[in-house]
């Protein structure tokens, strides 16, 4: 190793040379002072330069680049292959289920469990990658995820082979929610550091398009001509081994996120995590991206400003009282909000259509292999569609990507309303129509996704993503798993045009609030998105108003303890008239 000191040079020429140096990954400083200082602490400054400059792995960085992405997306969102695989299967497995729990009814409400157990996982899953991601950086849940994802597969594929199959099958699927749930939280925050800024979103896409090929993929294999049959339909559910082996492999070769390694200090493995997935161009302006990110990081979480003037550290090791002071941050709280609403919504038409679609088309009047065709069908446009998307997904913006395809959705399931009416059967058969129309929502749907899960990670500043992303995570897989747990019976009690009607309510308040408060991320850095929000958490200026009028209201009454005391006691009443409704609801429909 060579020692250089900048002693010799002019200080402003110094400064600048060693500046690039240092970007392009040529020195390393080995002095406690930072790269970029005065001219009078650059002198003292040393830097170690290694004999071998090239550190670069052989081969290309893009390809590296394009492995990594695809196996981060194979371990987690092609995972959507076993919803829409069990959607399908459901007339096949429907005999064997019946065999176990004795009434169709009884069969459905266990098929229900096996569903949504997996998007139960998930929620579970998200939480776990937080906790491993504190201190462990990107990789690690990755790892541990996809592991969790081959036992859940594995044990998915018992059901039928030992005794109580069906409950050590749910509890697989769970196991695989949870390995999925931590890919999906570290590795999306994982894909948004990897690339240079121009192809972060394209990368982030990849995800969608993985959730699209799984959907297609698990309706082409539970057709009756592949393994949708009675004697083979649980072998349909351990197709993605076959994906997840290999990128099992690559993903425990490749280094971790090199944007974590330079916020955690270790600028050396950093360097030479960036030089394996990006060329010396890119990487140089990642790292000065990186830089400037860090720069503004530390600005922000310096020190804070409480109400008497004084200043105190908020930075903490401990986990849970970093996560309070994080989320008493309007930086984070209110990107947060945005974030859950976002991608918590975003999936009400495939949660419909990719869990159940097969059930509603044979509820109109298709045969049981005819509703799997036309599921089958449904699902190819959006598949053509998020692939087509990559190549110009960063031409254009990320609000237009989500708002506008969600106004058609509105459309499409406003015309899947009208139809379904029976005045409208003699002119179109529902039959036909409604395929096409569901085609359509999920084809404008792909759309939408892949711009949301671009949107969520970027919300966040670096150190904010992969507890903002494991949030947005939980709420939005709690979610999906209550309403795929009740949707079946739903449909079933109420009709497809009752169900559609608060999907379409739904879809229309998502694109009037996304237009709103959402704010352009794509091509931007994570401190130029954290401008547009305030310090402040929201409805601060609103509880001091009614705080305000509140004590107004008090001091008039004569004492605060009279005004205390009547709102209590109308709380109290409120509360027990709300438990007493419930108890005579439980009572009623116990005794039927």
């Amino acid at each position: 190793m060579l020692t250089l000191l900048s002693r010799g040079l002019p200080s402003t020429k110094s400064r600048e040379y060693l500046r690039n140096q240092y970007l392009g990954g040529q020195f390393e400083v080995v002095s406690s002072a930072e790269p970029l200082l005065s001219d009078e602490k650059m002198k003292d400054v040393h830097i170690r330069m290694p004999r071998v400059l090239n550190t670069c792995p052989p081969g290309s960085p893009s390809l590296r680049l394009a492995l990594v992405v695809l196996s981060i997306g194979a371990a987690s969102h092609f995972l959507l292959f076993l919803d829409s695989v069990v959607d399908n299967l459901l007339p096949a497995a429907m005999p064997f289920f019946i065999s176990v729990y004795g009434t169709k009814e009884n069969a459905n409400h266990a098929w229900e469990m096996l569903v949504s157990s997996r998007i139960y996982g998930l929620a579970i899953g998200c939480f776990i990658a937080v906790l491993l991601s504190h201190k462990n950086g990107r990789k690690l849940p990755v790892i541990v995820g996809t592991i969790l994802d081959v036992i859940g597969v594995v044990l998915t594929l018992l059901i039928t082979y030992i005794p109580s199959g069906v409950m050590v099958a749910t509890f697989g699927r769970l196991i695989n929610g949870i390995g999925q749930g931590m890919v999906q939280t570290a590795g999306s925050v994982m894909l948004s550091e990897l690339p240079p800024l121009n192809k972060r979103g394209t990368v982030l896409a990849t995800l969608t398009m993985w959730a699209c090929m799984g959907e297609l993929g698990g309706m082409i294999i539970s057709l009756d001509d592949f393994l949708g049959r009675p004697n083979m339909w649980h072998w349909a559910m351990g197709f993605p081994l076959v994906v997840l082996l290999p990128a099992l492999v690559i993903l425990w070769k490749a280094p971790d996120s090199p944007r974590y390694l330079f916020l955690a200090n270790r600028e050396s493995e950093a360097r030479k995590a960036m030089s394996f997935y990006q060329n010396a161009a890119d990487c140089k302006q990642s790292m000065e991206e990186i830089l400037s990110e860090k720069q503004y990081t530390l600005q922000m979480a310096k020190e804070k400003i409480d109400e008497n003037g004084n200043s105190s550290k908020i930075e903490r090791e401990e986990f849970l009282q970093k996560t309070f002071d994080r989320i008493q941050d309007g930086k984070f709280f209110r990107p947060l909000l945005i974030a859950l609403f976002i991608q918590t919504f975003v999936h009400l038409d495939d949660w419909l259509w990719i869990s159940y679609s097969t059930q509603i088309f044979e509820t109109y009047g298709l045969s049981s292999g005819k509703a799997q065709r036309a599921s089958l069908i449904m699902s190819l446009p959006q598949a053509v569609i998020s692939i087509a998307l990559l190549g110009c997904f960063d031409n254009f913006t990320r609000r237009s990507l989500l708002i506008f395809p969600t106004v058609l959705s509105v459309i499409f399931g406003i015309l899947a309303i009208v139809f379904s009416a029976p005045q409208f059967a003699t002119i179109v058969p529902i039959m036909i129509i409604l395929p096409i129309l569901a085609a359509l929502d999920l084809s404008v749907a792909a759309i939408s996704g892949e711009s949301a899960y671009a949107i969520v990670p970027e919300l966040f500043l670096a150190n904010d993503k992969v507890l903002g992303t494991a949030i947005v995570g939980i709420v939005q897989n709690g979610f999906g798993g209550v309403l795929t747990n009740f949707l079946l019976t739903a449909l079933n009690y109420h009709g497809v045009s009752n169900v559609l009607i608060p999907f379409v309510v739904m879809n229309t308040i998502y694109a009037i609030v996304t237009y709103k408060f959402l704010p352009e991320t794509g091509g931007k850095t994570p401190g130029e998105i954290s401008r547009n929000f305030s310090v402040e958490l929201p409805g601060v200026n609103f509880v001091k108003y009614i705080k305000h009028k509140f004590e107004e209201l008090s001091e008039t009454a004569g004492s605060k303890p009279f005004i205390f005391n009547l709102v209590g006691f109308i709380f109290q009443v409120i509360c027990c008239f709300f438990v007493i409704d419930f108890a005579y609801y439980m009572y009623t429909n116990i005794a039927k």
